[in-house]
C-alpha cells in the first residue's frame, strides 16, 4: 500500500507540474509577479516528486546538519556561504552605483522563488543524484569526488535546455559552466554536513543575491573591484572544495543508507 500510495502522489504531482507549466505558456500578462507564483508552485510540485523517492531510497538527507561538524565540514560550509552572499554586488550597493528599486512584497516572492527553485534542484541533483552515485561508486578509491563530479557534470548539462527558450549558445554555455562549479559546492556541502537543506539554503542565497539586481535594481553590477573580490573568493573557494571532495571518502556515511548486518548475526 505505501508503494501503490507512493506512485499514486508522484504521479499527481507530475499531472499538476505538467499543468502548471502548460498554463504558464497559455496565459498572457505583464504581471510581475505571475512568473514568480508559476515557478514556485512548479518547484514545489517537483520537490513533493523527489521527496518520496529519497526517503525509499533510504538517503538519510532530509534531516538537520549531522553534528559535530569536523574542522574541514566547517570550512567547507563557511566558504560556501561566503561564495554565496558575495554574489551580491555589495561594493556597488554600498557605493551607491546600483541599487534595488522593488518593494518589499515583491522581494519577498523573489526570495520565496529563489527557495523553491533552491529545494526543488538541490533535492534532485544533491538529495538523489549524489547519492545514487555514491552507492554505485561504493569501495572504489575517491567515490566521493567522481560522484561529485558527476552529479554536478550533469546539473550543469540540464541547463542547456535553456536553448530552447532562445537563449544565445555563448549564454547557455556560462550558464552551463558556472552551474557545474555551484554544483560542486553545494555537493561538498551535502558530503560535509549531510544534510540536504543546508544545499538549498546556500543555492537560494547564491540565486538571490546573484540575480536580485537584474531583476529588480539598476546600476552598475559589475567593477573592477567587485571582479577582482569575487575571482578571489571563487579561486580560493574552489581550491578548498577541491581538496575536500578529493579525500571525502570517509563523509559517505552522512548521505548513505546504513550498512545493515545480516540476520542472525
Amino acid at each position: 500500500m505505501g508503494k501503490r500510495t507512493d506512485r499514486l502522489a508522484v504521479g499527481a504531482a507530475l499531472i499538476l507540474l505538467l499543468g502548471f507549466e502548460i498554463l504558464g505558456r497559455v496565459v498572457r500578462t505583464d504581471a510581475v509577479w505571475f512568473p514568480m507564483v508559476q515557478t514556485i508552485l512548479t518547484r514545489v510540485i517537483g520537490a513533493l516528486v523527489f521527496l518520496p523517492l529519497i526517503r525509499r531510497m533510504g538517503y538519510p538527507v532530509t534531516g538537520g546538519v549531522k553534528k559535530p561538524l569536523s574542522r574541514s565540514a566547517i570550512f567547507v560550509l563557511a566558504a560556501a556561504w561566503i561564495v554565496a552572499l558575495n554574489n551580491l554586488p555589495i561594493v556597488e550597493l554600498l557605493s551607491g552605483n546600483a541599487r534595488v528599486t522593488a518593494g518589499a512584497p515583491l522581494l519577498l516572492l523573489f526570495l520565496l522563488e529563489c527557495a523553491a527553485v533552491g529545494c526543488f534542484e538541490e533535492l534532485a541533483f544533491r538529495g538523489f543524484l549524489l547519492p545514487y552515485c555514491a552507492e554505485r561508486l561504493r569501495g572504489r578509491r575517491r567515490a566521493a569526488f567522481l560522484s561529485a563530479l558527476i552529479s554536478s557534470a550533469v546539473f550543469g548539462a540540464v541547463h542547456a535546455v535553456n536553448l530552447l527558450s532562445g537563449a544565445s549558445p555563448g549564454d547557455v554555455l556560462m550558464q552551463t559552466g558556472y552551474s557545474f562549479l555551484i554544483g560542486g559546492l553545494c555537493a561538498a556541502v551535502m558530503l560535509s554536513t549531510g544534510s540536504v537543506w543546508m544545499c538549498a539554503a546556500v543555492h537560494a542565497a547564491y540565486n538571490f543575491c546573484g540575480t536580485v539586481l537584474s531583476r529588480f535594481g539598476e546600476g552598475i553590477r559589475w567593477d573592477a573591484l567587485t571582479i577582482a573580490l569575487t575571482a578571489g573568493i571563487g579561486l580560493a573557494a574552489a581550491v578548498l572544495i577541491l581538496a575536500y571532495l578529493l579525500r571525502a571518502d570517509h563523509d559517505l556515511d552522512k548521505i548513505l543508507p546504513s550498512k545493515q548486518p545480516p540476520e542472525g548475526s
